[in-house]
Parts: C-alpha cells; structure tokens; sequence
C-alpha cells in the first residue's frame, strides 16, 4: 500500500499560499471581496489590528504564538491605531462591567484573542469556500487523483477541500467515510481514505460537542460534488448553534483540544503509515514545531518502506533525518515539485 503525506507545497498549484503566509493571503483575498457581507469588514478590521499590532502578517505561526502569549487578556496597542473595536470585544467588556470586573470609565483599547483567533479561523474558511467555489481550471490535485491508486492514503496538514473534490470526481473517494469517519451514514465505503490531521475548512464543532466526527454543512457537500446530500444531524437548518471551525491552527504550541475525535483519527492515520510499503511525502517541510506530526511518521512509517521526499529545499535534511533514524530506503528529489511529478509518466 502506498500513503502520500502532503503540506501546503502540494497545494500551492491550487493557488493557497504556505502556512506562513496564510494571514497574509486572507487579507488579499479580502482585498477583493466587495462589501455586500457586513462579515467582510469585520474580517478586514480583525486583519489591520494585527497588522497595527505585530507591524506585519508574515510568519502567521509566530503572530498566533503571541496571541498565546496573552491568554485570555486584551491585547493593547502597540502604537496609535486606527482599527475599531470589535462587537465581541465590545460585548466582553459590558459582560465585565455588569460583573463588576472592570471600570466602565476605562477606555476600550485593543482586542481580546480568543476572539481574534475564532474570526481569523471564520475568515479562513470563507477564503477557501469562496477560493474553490470560483474554481474554473484544472490543478495538479486533479493530476494526483487520477494518478493515485484506489488503496491508497493520504495524510495532509492542509486545510483546504482541493484535494477531496478532485479524489470524488474520480470516483476514488467519497465524503461517508473517506475522511477516517462515517461523516453521513449509509454510503458506501470510499475506496481512499484522507486523513486531514489539522482539520478542514469545512468541518464544523459546536462548544458542547463531544461525539466526534463534525458537522458539515450542505453547502460544504455541494461544493464537494454532493448536491443533495445533508447531514442528517444539522437537517436542513444547515448551521449547528454557535459552530467554530475544527482546525488546528499553525502555532507553535498546538491544541488538540477535542481529543476524542483527534485521537482516533491520528491513530487512523498511524495504523496506514504502519502497513505501507511505500511513502511520498510533498510539500511537506517537518518543521520542528509540528511535533506530533514529526513522531506520528518517524515512530510509524516501515523502517524498510521505500520514503521518496519531494519537498524542494528541504527534501534533503529530511533525508538525513530519516537516514539518522535508520530508514534504509530514503530517496530526495529536491529539484521536483508536486506539479512536476504529477505530470511525470
């Protein structure tokens, strides 16, 4: 069996920018959205206070890291800032006031994170719908799927659904169980399996959740390929109360904070690692910060399994890191990209 671990290199045909440019490619996507959505200057207002705050939106994993930093606790400005308060922010020091853990007399300056985070999150998800939504030209994904054999898996930190769409018009893969979970019931098996162990833009968890897997809204599915299907457990009403997105974001203290659903699924994705005989890995730079991910693959990937590595300049030092931990059949291939070897015979 052969499992393709794919990062955001893999899905930079398809037109999203690299985990770190993540913020920055919201704000131009916002750049060219009109304003009939009230939503669209909210996300814009969220994007200038972290711009006015850490001076840039390059290096989204550290701007998250900061925001960390803070906890619960309002962030304050750094310099002048001409970004509004936002209504949740505004709500949060009413609620504060009315319990009298804040002066009503004190100026509301700043943001609170956890309220940045959740529309940063919100923004994410509207970028990547509305990105696929206008889609009108192949990419390599479409290449891949009809490249990739009918047994296979694939394990991706990206959070966008390219992937998924071009596997289901093939016919490869199907949304009742080919996320790792029986998403909507009486279906039949998907024939591949996807293992999206950072999330998905089109999963959805409300705060009261326990039993895993997401929500996923109908028209998440439609853009899927499935146009009459619903989730049976948000019926036609479509938006569960309340729902967030079920990401893990880019930061360099992750959180997985739903465990039982991310437990079973990253166990999932172990046991493909286990029973393959040979391993690609694309676009994916291991950074030391993803350290589950970095001991999901050394601790379960076949010492003897063929590991072919095309991640530009980094497919070499993954090489040797592989090499040092005694995989024998380790091959780099620095100089191909994902859209390359797609295309290749």
């Amino acid at each position: 069996m052969t499992v393709y671990i794919l990062g955001a290199g893999a899905s930079a045909n398809a037109g999203y920018p690299l985990a770190s440019k993540l913020l920055q490619g919201v704000s131009d996507w916002l750049d060219h959205c009109g304003r009939s959505d009230p939503w669209i200057g909210e996300y814009r207002n969220r994007v200038l206070q972290v711009r006015e705050t850490f001076g840039s939106l390059d290096d989204f994993e550290g701007i998250l890291g900061r925001l960390d930093e803070y906890g619960y606790r309002r962030v304050p400005p750094t310099s002048k800032a001409t970004y509004r308060q936002n209504h949740h922010d505004i709500s949060h020091d009413c609620a504060e006031v009315m319990r009298g853990r804040r002066n009503p007399d004190e100026p509301a300056l700043g943001f609170y994170p956890q309220y940045m985070r959740s529309e940063l999150i919100m923004a994410l998800h509207e970028m990547f719908y509305d990105s696929e939504q206008k889609r009108s030209t192949p990419t390599a994904y479409d290449s891949f799927a009809e490249r990739i054999m009918a047994d296979s898996a694939v394990i991706t930190f990206n959070y966008d659904v390219a992937l998924e769409r071009a596997l289901a018009r093939t016919g490869k893969w199907d949304v009742g169980t080919g996320y790792g979970y029986t998403f909507v019931p009486n279906r039949a098996g998907s024939l591949t399996m996807i293992y999206k162990l950072h999330g998905s833009v089109n999963w959805l968890k409300t705060p009261m959740q326990e039993n895993p897997p997401p929500y996923i809204r109908s028209r998440d599915l439609k853009l899927l390929g499935y146009d009459s299907l619903v989730d049976p457990r948000i019926g036609e009403n479509d938006i569960p109360v309340a729902a967030q997105q079920a990401l893990i974001l880019q930061e360099p203290r992750k959180k997985f904070v739903w465990e039982r659903f991310w437990s079973p699924l990253w166990s999932g994705a172990a046991q493909r690692l286990r029973g393959a005989n040979e391993i690609f890995i694309h676009g994916y730079s291991m950074p030391v910060a993803d350290s589950h991910a970095r001991q999901l693959l050394f601790d379960n990937i076949n010492k003897d399994a063929a590991v072919n590595i095309y991640c530009r300049s980094h497919s070499d030092r993954i090489a040797e890191e592989f090499r040092g931990r005694g995989f024998a059949g380790v091959t780099s291939f620095p100089a191909t990209e994902f859209e390359t070897w797609v295309a290749s015979p």
